[in-house]
């Protein structure tokens, strides 16, 4: 299997936090399904979608809600302007904690913002062929830029390291300049010095029903060995933790596990922004890939819904991925993987079988599980939500009377046009 070095060289765990890097590129060889690997300064566009765009059934939730009006801030290294597929209009004024930075976050020299940002929010470009486009295609992208470049073998100490205090900074000046949700493809240890900062920004997030979602975190010290440890923020409560699938839709013991994972997405062959060159697609398996696609989806439910609470949002998503065991979570997928047609248009009350509904407990066998097949690369994304249209058509009178009975939890709030 031939390697996309341009964008993933090494992982690499720097003081505690991690990071998967994207230096400059070393081979020129194409990635697996003939798009391009991404290559130091060479501009090029896969002229497929990405697998992992197409397996999720993205486009079809693109007739419900695109993200328009939203504003997702981008923790991380910054993006690059100079990539075509974020137009003018489409990357708003963010901020930098770089000393001596004065590009409000709209440079990027490291690159991992860059394609980060790609998976939720790049936009199709006039006049070229290219299959890549973010999940959210319409949001608007907010940079934050927390560090510069992480410091490598030989290399001089970078001007701004990453640090979980500027993570956590970060995250406080997003949610008090506008952001409605923030992706941080970043994670921090049980024992950072930042965590504490970390936390109230958290709350801050919360309280002003702002969607904060994060990488699980990349076993980078011994990737065939399962670790199951806490990180942050992915470990709040009140943040979506994300693993990442594998070439094989499961995931395995490169996503860092435990309680603190939410939901998975896909972190493979995934098409990615690469620097100021196009776009290119990357065969790691990184959760800092499966974080943003969960942003995206975020941004289109509050577009969606726009009177929505954080919480509100957080149980569509993970109640509706797909999962072996519908009330059934894991320390390595969560609830599962997610849908996010499904999160789009199902209608949800407490009596559906997984996580609690918001100010609700527990539901335990009072739905039958959904017989869903372990998580693997699905083929039909949309065949769990037309299995569950066939069984509300053999039951709808039942159901419809139960329906008359129960205060529905979580009440469909559409945008008006």
């Amino acid at each position: 299997m031939s390697r996309a070095a341009g964008l993933v060289v090494a992982a690499l765990a720097v003081g505690g936090l991690s990071l998967v890097p994207a230096p400059a590129a070393l081979a020129a060889d194409a990635a697996d399904g003939g798009a391009p690997a991404c290559t130091q300064g060479q501009t090029q566009y896969a002229e497929e979608p990405s697998p992992a765009l197409t397996n999720l059934a993205v486009p079809a939730s693109w007739g419900v809600a695109t993200g328009r009006g939203v504003t997702v801030a981008v923790v991380d290294s910054g993006i690059n302007l100079g990539n075509r597929h974020f137009p003018e209009g489409s990357v708003v004024p963010g901020t930098s904690l770089v000393p001596g930075d004065t590009t409000a976050g709209r440079t990027d020299s490291y690159g991992h913002g860059t394609a980060v940002s790609g998976i939720i929010g790049a936009r199709a470009i006039p006049g070229i062929t290219s299959g890549m486009i973010g999940v959210a295609r319409d949001a608007q992208l907010m940079p934050v830029r927390v560090f510069d470049r992480v410091r490598q073998d030989g290399a001089p100490e970078p001007a701004a390291p990453l640090t979980g205090e500027r993570i956590a900074e970060g995250i406080r000046w997003a949610v008090d300049n506008g952001a409605d949700v923030v992706n941080v493809s970043l994670s921090v240890p049980a024992n950072s010095s930042g965590l504490a900062a970390m936390k109230s920004a958290l709350q801050l997030a919360e309280r002003r029903d702002v969607v904060v979602v994060a990488a699980s975190g990349d076993n980078v010290a011994d990737p065939e060995q399962t670790v199951v440890q806490d990180r942050y923020p992915a470990s709040e409560p009140t943040v979506l933790g994300v693993s990442a699938l594998n070439a094989e839709g499961v995931v395995d013991s490169r996503s860092i596990q435990g309680p603190h994972v939410d939901v998975s997405a896909p972190g493979t062959n995934v098409l990615v922004t690469y620097q100021s060159y196009g776009d290119c697609q990357d065969d790691a398996t990184l959760t800092s890939w499966s974080a943003p696609f969960v942003a995206g989806l975020a941004a289109q439910l509050k577009e969606r819904f726009p009177r929505a609470t954080a919480e509100e949002i957080r149980y569509r998503i993970t109640s509706t991925a797909r999962r072996p065991v519908a009330d059934q979570r894991d320390d390595a997928q969560g609830w599962g993987l997610i849908q996010p047609y499904e999160a789009l248009t199902a209608d949800l009350d407490e009596r559906r079988a997984g996580p609690a509904a918001p100010d609700a407990a527990p539901v335990e066998d009072e739905v039958t599980a959904s017989g869903a097949e372990p998580l693997s690369a699905v083929p039909d994304p949309l065949a769990p939500a037309r299995d569950e249209a066939v069984w509300w058509a053999i039951g709808g009178v039942g159901l419809a009377a139960v329906a008359l009975v129960l205060r529905p939890l979580v009440r469909r709030r559409v945008a008006d046009d």
